[in-house]
């Protein structure tokens, strides 16, 4: 169908729900020109879900737009990595070598998409990838086909939601939650400043409205979800302090009950997000509930998102050159269809060449791929061996560190506990408590130059006693581990990850 308008719709849809959102194409303003959003029961199995994307599409005229879809975070795989480049290529080509370690499936199952989140002056970038089933995917456009829509962008509700917060939020130097209720499940952001830090989407059943109500089962799960996502947090980024506030939004249902309710059972400064109002320019009264993931997937239809992943899988891809070879040829009529007979024989030659390179590639991939899995077996096993070797940060070592700083008089240590992974406890008997705190600072020194594992030593609980008619000072010092500083002892390090679980 020839397109009529160049107005933007933003669709989703799942087995509950079907939403839209029309805007204006301007790239200079968000402009609502409707928000319809339609709930049912229907399942993808008997093709009651394509029936109702046909009637909802037919009735709103959905070809007639540039069509861009949204896949829930639920759906996918979602990590955010730090990788030792700051170019482009280098980054997608890192990601795509990397697949088996972040996903279950090799990459011809996938379709994958990243986008650089923060550059860091060492040379190093925070990405966040994604990674979806093509199966998945497929199934997402076969349905879209079948109302015979074709998007141009298959967008991931991550990127989307980001994009729409970081926007809206401006330069505000807030570490904040951002609760997303969809109809098949929830995400959760945490966000500083502006920048993403932590994500994380469950899949749920759960009617998100119900929560509103104080003891209701769907307000426990999302407290317990969002305490999981705050413990995550603090575990997996280094610098993370409590989050000011907790911000709720959904695309299809006024989410104020809910943040009232989940301050309540919670105990943390809830609301709803109406930040994402400062976002339309026009037609803010036009929508339903907070719909932070659509606002954000028209800020990037109009190209001004931050973050931009799209889900593109090959089939589509190929469709859409056939298409706009179609409607080229259509245009141009008889007068040139010569000229396109050449053009079309000139690029089955390509083709021919392409597929003839590409199998001499592969041919020659299957007689280097044997002794690159030999190199890389033992590449692998001079890493573990290297590990195995490494004795730095052993507990003997630690000891005879702690024996050079400790005073030379008026002070001995009685035991020593050293416990792999958690940290060191020292007890002792001292003339002075003033003995006791030069050495924990002298620990704490240490800690900043040589012997990172003593940086967080601490005066543990002490009491005074008489020996001999003599003050004593029963002491202890206590210095836990963090992750990244347990002592080796020739175990394997455990390899850390940012990730949107």
């Amino acid at each position: 169908m020839a397109r009529k308008t160049g107005n933007i719709s933003i669709l989703q849809f799942d087995e509950q729900l079907i939403s839209r959102l029309r805007v204006s194409s301007s790239s200079k303003a968000l402009e609502v020109l409707a928000h319809d959003v339609r709930r049912g029961a229907w399942s993808a199995t008997d093709d009651s879900l394509s029936k109702a994307m046909r009637e909802f599409a037919k009735e709103l005229h959905l070809a007639d737009d540039r069509v861009f879809t949204v896949l829930p975070r639920h759906a996918m795989t979602a990590r955010i990595l730090l990788l030792p480049s700051h170019d482009t290529r280098e980054i997608e080509s890192m990601v795509r070598l990397s697949v088996e370690e972040y996903v279950p499936y090799p990459e011809h199952e996938l379709v994958l998409d990243q986008a650089v989140l923060q550059r860091h002056a060492d040379g190093q970038s925070r990405v966040l990838a994604v990674f979806a089933h093509r199966d998945i995917v497929e199934e997402h456009v076969r349905v879209l086909r079948g109302c015979g829509i074709e998007p141009e962008q298959i967008l991931v509700s991550t990127a989307c939601l980001t994009s729409a917060a970081l926007l809206a939020r401006g330069s505000a130097d807030e570490r904040f939650a951002l609760i997303h209720l969809a109809s098949g499940g929830l995400e959760i952001l945490i966000l500083h400043g502006n920048r993403l830090e932590y994500g994380r989407g469950v899949a749920t059943a759960q009617d998100w409205r119900q929560a509103a109500q104080p003891g209701s089962e769907a307000l426990e799960e999302l407290a317990a979800e969002l305490r999981a996502t705050l413990s995550a947090h603090r575990r997996e980024v280094e610098d993370a302090s409590p989050i000011d506030r907790v911000y709720v939004c959904s695309e299809w249902f006024d989410s104020v009950g809910v943040a009232t309710a989940l301050t309540e059972f919670a105990g943390m400064e809830c609301a709803p997000a109406r930040f994402c109002a400062t976002l339309a320019s026009r037609g803010g009264e036009l929508l339903t509930g907070l719909p932070l993931v659509s606002l954000g997937a028209a800020l990037s239809a109009q190209q001004r998102a931050p973050i931009l992943i799209s889900l593109v899988p090959e089939s589509l891809e190929v469709a859409r050159k056939r298409s706009v070879a179609k409607r080229t040829a259509l245009r141009v009529g008889g007068g040139v269809l010569a000229f396109l007979m050449c053009l079309a024989a000139l690029y089955g030659q390509a083709a021919i060449q392409r597929a003839s390179y590409i199998a001499e590639l592969q041919s020659r991939i299957a007689e280097a791929e044997p002794v690159a899995l030999s190199v890389e077996a033992k590449r692998k096993k001079l890493i573990r061996l290297q590990q195995h070797l490494d004795r730095r940060g052993s507990a003997l070592e630690l000891l005879a560190r702690l024996t050079e700083l400790s005073p030379v008089s008026g002070l001995n240590i009685t035991r020593f506990s050293f416990t792999y992974g958690e940290g060191l406890t020292i007890t002792g008997r001292a003339e002075s408590l003033t003995l006791v705190d030069a050495l924990a600072e002298s620990l704490r020194e240490a800690g900043r130059t040589d012997v990172p594992q003593f940086s967080r030593a601490g005066l543990g609980p002490y009491k005074a006693e008489t020996e001999q008619n003599q003050p004593v000072i029963q002491y202890e010092i206590t210095i836990p581990f963090a992750s990244q500083e347990a002592p080796q002892s020739g175990a394997a390090p455990a390899i850390r990850e940012d990730e949107l679980p």
